[in-house]
């Protein structure tokens, strides 16, 4: 049976003396709480770590160290870039060429002459940077950046909708910007790039009088033509949420989403992107061929095996309502429904798996007694709620077919302390024939395989991570997450605090990166 084989620190013993062959581990130093570190992925050939340092130039200008590593997580070369200071880093992609760096200011106070933006770029193949920056309109939301064929795709939103698109040659950094659409609720909400196809693919949510009515999805060349148009129209009560996007051997373009409830009450376009709250009651497969969609729903409630992705609370409550429905006594409820984070598609043998992680908000009630200013009235008591977290419990997968039938559904659960911030917690990767789905916790890893036709080959299991040092002892950590890497290699990553009292410095708090083999 296969299984994880976490690669421990080796050394070669030869003439030459002791060798490290395979490192597994890179840290970084964290020296503030508000401390950006970021990993941009080249697959095979390693990756480029982005921290924040505590360093300034003679010029005031903050110190960002780029570190390529090689595919052992070995540093090969470093770079200390000057950046202005209370600029964040927001996003990052890579082509074959170039590497693209968002960095965006989040000074409200910022003054008139300051910039919004700033992009480092790297070559891959000459190993040098640039930068640029420019500014957007006044309350611009950047949504995200992709890279492909030499060109970055910055996607934006104004504060009432209107998006618009920024495509910016990377070698030249000549700009042209688009608008999508004259409207001005044609809020662009989620964007790819695909490498194979030569393409950028942008969907937007269209808004009516401030009523969400469709999505429309918009494929585009590098060089910012517009390739193909389609359009998705709600379906009564529900909208298409959070989705995927893939293409198949014809090139045509293949969406996967969730559905929403959509209850018809006009909305606030700000803050849309970060809104997590709608609940999918099922998932939507369209194909589009010759501009028209070939679309199939498929409704939680109709999935035998679903149940085994709920709660026990929310089990017990669909079981109740079931037994109503029989007895015909509330014939319209009984559908179930998850609140997702943005999903992910991986293409496993002749199928694509669609898979998204499961959370649910806990709050518990206070009450207490106010006796007024002076505390000579009486007292009376009154009651509030406190938000206690999320709770990330369960990871659905979703396997399609060519046609977008549905040939098996699964579930992983997750056993996580509540966070209150929401965070991909799981990753899916297809390592040799089987579909393995992992998630890292307290640096422990808990990894569940299946194969092609949706048996678990493998029930839970968990492995520690090897740590730097043999004494090493994690005594807290945030934000672990994890991340398919190339081939049978995934990548954990987030930050620890670290006790070992046989080092000099007895207490380090790192981010750190971890290698992981799947064999």
């Amino acid at each position: 049976m296969k299984k994880v084989l976490l690669i421990a620190l080796l050394f070669l013993s030869c003439r030459a003396g002791a060798q490290q062959v395979e490192p597994v581990r890179y840290e970084v130093d964290r020296w503030n709480k508000e401390q950006d570190c970021h990993f941009q992925s080249f697959g095979e050939n390693g990756g480029l770590v982005v921290s924040e340092t505590e360093r300034t130039d003679k010029d005031k200008r903050r110190l960002w160290n780029f570190a390529c590593v090689d595919s052992s997580l070995y540093e090969t070369r470093s770079d200390l870039i000057p950046l202005p200071d209370k600029l964040k880093f927001f996003d990052s992609d890579c082509d074959r060429r170039f590497a693209a760096f968002l960095f965006v200011n989040e000074d409200n106070k910022k003054a008139a002459d300051t910039l919004d933006f700033l992009v480092v770029s790297f070559n891959r193949e000459e190993h040098t940077y640039k930068t640029f920056w420019d500014k957007w309109p006044e309350k611009s939301v950047p949504l995200s950046i992709d890279v492909v064929d030499g060109t970055m795709m910055l996607a934006l939103n104004n504060k009432n909708g209107n998006g618009f698109l920024s495509f910016y040659d990377l070698t030249s950094n000549a700009c042209r910007t688009i608008m999508p659409s004259p409207s001005s609720s044609f809020v662009l909400f989620q964007s790819a790039a695909f490498a194979k196809e030569h393409c950028f693919v942008v969907a937007a949510k269209e808004f009516e009088n401030k009523h969400f009515v469709s999505t429309s999805f918009l494929v585009y060349s590098p060089a910012g033509n517009l390739q193909g148009s389609y359009r998705y129209e709600n379906i009564s009560h529900a909208a298409l949420g959070r989705m995927g996007f893939r293409f198949d051997e014809g090139r045509n373009l293949v969406v996967i989403g969730t559905l929403e409830r959509e209850t018809g009450r006009k909305v606030n376009l700000q803050g849309l992107m970060e809104d997590f709250d709608k609940e999918s009651v099922g998932v939507v497969w369209m194909r589009f061929v010759s501009g028209s969609p070939e679309s199939k729903v498929f409704l939680f409630k109709d999935m035998p095996e679903i149940e085994h992705a709920l709660t026990a609370s929310d089990r017990v409550r669909v079981r109740e309502e079931r037994l109503k429905n029989q007895r015909k006594d509330n014939p319209e409820k009984g559908e179930i429904a998850f609140q997702f984070l943005t999903p992910r598609i991986t293409d496993f043998d002749s199928l694509t798996v669609f898979a998204v992680e499961a959370f649910m908000p806990y709050y518990h009630t206070e009450t207490r007694t106010s006796y007024g200013y002076y505390g000579y009235y009486g007292g009376y008591p009154y009651t509030y709620t406190v938000f206690d977290g999320y709770d990330f419990f369960s990871e659905v997968l979703l396997a399609f077919d060519r046609d977008g039938y549905l040939k098996w559904q699964q579930s992983v659960k997750f056993d996580n302390e509540l966070t209150y911030d929401l965070f991909p917690h799981g990753s899916e990767g297809v390592c040799f024939d089987e579909l393995v789905v992992a998630s890292p916790y307290r640096n422990n890893l808990r990894y569940t395989a299946f194969d092609a036709e949706g048996q678990v080959l493998m029930s839970q299991q968990n492995e520690k991570l090897a740590p730097i040092h043999g004494a090493d002892y994690v005594e807290d950590e945030y934000f672990a997450q994890m991340a398919k890497w190339y081939g049978n290699r995934f990548l954990i990553y987030g930050s620890q605090i670290i006790q070992n009292s046989t080092q000099p410095k007895p207490r380090r708090t790192v981010f750190y990166l971890q290698k992981v083999q799947y064999d």
